[in-house]
């Protein structure tokens, strides 16, 4: 009979050829991004507990969804939370299990602060979308005033272009998935991997900063008032109608800011 090695047996399912990545290099990557994320000149802070590597902000929503039945939001807000939930999005924001606010806000790229101390008002859990941090400027990402924000996420994809390696952090109070599966060692390594070099490359203000002229220029020449967000112009006519999130038609500009 074979000796076997009894000390290799596992009570959990495992491959049989080893996990390819390092666990080290990965949290290596989550001081890396958390350092990145606070670096901005922007104010970064009273974000709630530990932060852990999603697949993007997207990822961090539909981890939300299996939470909280009925997801509150605003008008004007990202449209992917009705699209994928229906009628378990609500505007009234009395009726809802939890509150789904982007700050920047998705309708114009500008501060949520003001929805924000609304949201805050309601002592429902809060979760603020940050997609759009590393494109944007002038905003503060200060949380520290509101009791009930139990979980923000920033996501690299707007800032690096690569919406199809999503990756970000998830900061959070509340017992998402990603809690669970990153103490059992299950970590999502292409995206971290695809991402540490990239990290050096650009600071969060590096778009802002650097097309923030071009974005002026532009806006100025097509009638838009230009958002804090560098990606984007807002018109209030009915020219662009087809584009309205809640009365503001924001307009993304991005390939006019590169020719």
């Amino acid at each position: 009979m074979t000796n076997y090695d009894i000390e290799s047996i596992s009570r959990n399912a495992k491959a049989i050829h080893p996990n390819y990545g390092s666990v080290k290099d990965f949290n290596g990557f989550k001081t890396k991004l958390n350092d990145w994320i606070h670096s901005s000149t922007q104010v970064v802070a009273g974000l709630p507990g530990q932060g852990y590597v999603v697949s993007g902000v997207t990822d961090a929503l539909n981890q939300t969804y299996a939470l909280y039945h009925k997801i509150g939001i605003f008008r004007g807000e990202y449209s992917y939370t009705r699209t994928i939930i229906g009628d378990r999005a609500t505007f009234d924001l009395e009726q809802c299990d939890a509150i789904v606010l982007s700050h920047p806000f998705s309708a114009d790229g500008k501060s949520s602060h003001d929805k924000l101390a609304i949201a805050n008002t309601y002592n429902k859990p809060i979760f603020v979308d940050c997609a759009f941090f590393g494109v944007c400027g002038n905003i503060d990402f200060d949380f520290s005033a509101y009791q009930n924000i139990h979980s923000v996420c920033f996501s690299l994809s707007k800032t690096f272009g690569t919406g199809n390696w999503r990756t970000g952090m998830l900061y959070t109070n509340d017992e998402y998935p990603s809690k669970v599966y990153e103490p059992w060692a299950y970590h999502f390594l292409a995206g971290a991997e695809y991402h540490y070099q990239l990290l050096d490359k650009w600071s969060p203000d590096y778009m802002y900063e650097t097309y923030r002229d071009k974005q002026l220029t532009v806006c100025s020449d097509l009638g838009f008032l230009p958002s804090d967000t560098v990606i984007f112009g807002l018109d209030f006519s009915d020219k662009w109608k087809y584009f309205d999130r809640g009365g503001t038609n924001r307009m993304c500009i991005s390939d006019l800011l590169v020719c």
